[in-house]
C-alpha cells in the first residue's frame, strides 16, 4: 500500500469505521461524562497547504465520519473560506497556537497575541478546544503558557475553552498515534507532539497500521493527521517525501528535547 495518499487514508477511515462505533470531535469527548470506553478521535494539524485539509475535510464527510481540525492563524494557512467550508462539514475547527514562540517566551504579549488570533478563528467558526503548535526549531514549548500559569483554568474558562487536547486529556490509556516525520514511529523524528501514554504503538509501514485498526487491539485510540503531508499528486508525493526528509535530518542535527 502506497502511504501518506489519500487513497490510503480512506482505507484508515474505512478500518476505523468497522472497529469502532464512537467517532468524536475532540470537543464532543472533553464534554462528555463519563467518557466512553471505546472510541477514536482524529484531528487534523494543518500547519500548511489548506487545501489539503479540505480535501481530508470532503473524503471524511463522504464517509459520515467528524474531525477536528487545528488552524494556525499564518498568512499562508489561514483561509477563512476553507476553514468555513470544513466547519460546515460538520467538523471542529481549533486554533493550533504558536504564540509563545512568537513572543519569544514574553507571557503578556504571548497571551495576547493568543486572545487576538483567537477571536479572528471565532469570526469565522466557533472555537472551543486548542492544541499548540510544536515549532520543533524554536526554543519554547507554546505549552509552557498554561503549565506555568496558575491561572490556567480561570483563563480557560473566561475564553470559553474547553481544553487544551495534550493538557486536558489522561491519555495514559489511549493509543496516541501521529505522523510526525512522515512515520508512525511515535518518537522518530518527533520532539513535541507526543504525550505521556502508556499505550505504546509504532508501525514500520501503513499496511501494518492498517492492520492494527482493523484488529482493534487497543479499545481508545488517537491519529493526528497532518494534511500537507498526504496527497494523490504524484509529484505532490515527491515534493513532500523530498521536504520531509530534509526537516528530519535538520531536526537529527539540532537534537530532540
Amino acid at each position: 500500500m502506497k502511504d501518506f495518499t489519500l487513497n490510503a487514508y480512506r482505507l484508515y477511515l474505512q478500518a476505523i469505521k468497522s472497529s469502532y462505533p464512537n467517532f468524536f470531535r475532540f470537543d464532543d469527548y472533553l464534554k462528555a461524562d463519563p467518557k466512553p470506553e471505546t472510541f477514536c478521535l482524529i484531528r487534523h494539524d494543518v500547519d500548511r497547504k489548506p487545501k489539503s485539509a479540505l480535501k481530508m475535510a470532503l473524503l471524511e464527510n463522504s464517509l459520515s465520519v467528524r474531525s477536528t481540525y487545528y488552524f494556525r492563524t499564518k498568512p499562508h494557512t489561514f483561509r477563512a473560506e476553507i476553514i468555513r467550508e470544513i466547519y460546515e462539514k460538520g467538523h471542529e475547527i481549533g486554533y493550533h497556537y504558536e504564540s509563545l514562540s512568537d513572543s519569544k517566551g514574553d507571557m503578556r504579549r504571548a497571551l495576547k497575541d493568543f486572545k487576538g488570533n483567537l477571536a479572528k478563528l471565532r469570526a469565522i467558526a466557533p472555537v472551543r478546544t486548542i492544541a499548540m503548535h510544536g515549532r520543533p526549531f524554536s526554543p519554547f514549548d507554546n505549552r509552557d503558557m498554561w503549565r506555568d500559569s496558575a491561572d490556567h483554568k480561570r483563563i480557560m474558562e473566561e475564553l470559553g475553552i474547553l481544553g487544551e487536547v495534550y493538557l486536558d486529556i489522561d491519555y495514559s490509556d489511549i493509543a496516541y498515534i501521529n505522523d510526525t516525520g512522515r512515520n508512525w514511529s511515535s518518537m522518530q523524528s518527533n520532539i513535541r507532539d507526543h504525550v505521556e501514554s502508556n499505550v505504546l504503538r509504532d508501525f514500520a509501514s501503513g499496511s501494518q497500521l492498517l492492520q492494527y485498526i482493523g484488529s482493534q487491539r487497543d479499545p481508545k485510540i488517537v491519529l493526528q493527521i497532518h494534511p500537507e503531508r498526504w496527497t494523490d499528486s504524484v509529484r505532490g508525493y515527491y515534493v513532500q517525501w523530498a521536504t520531509e526528509w530534509g526537516i528530519n535530518r535538520l531536526k537529527d542535527l539540532f537534537g530532540k528535547s
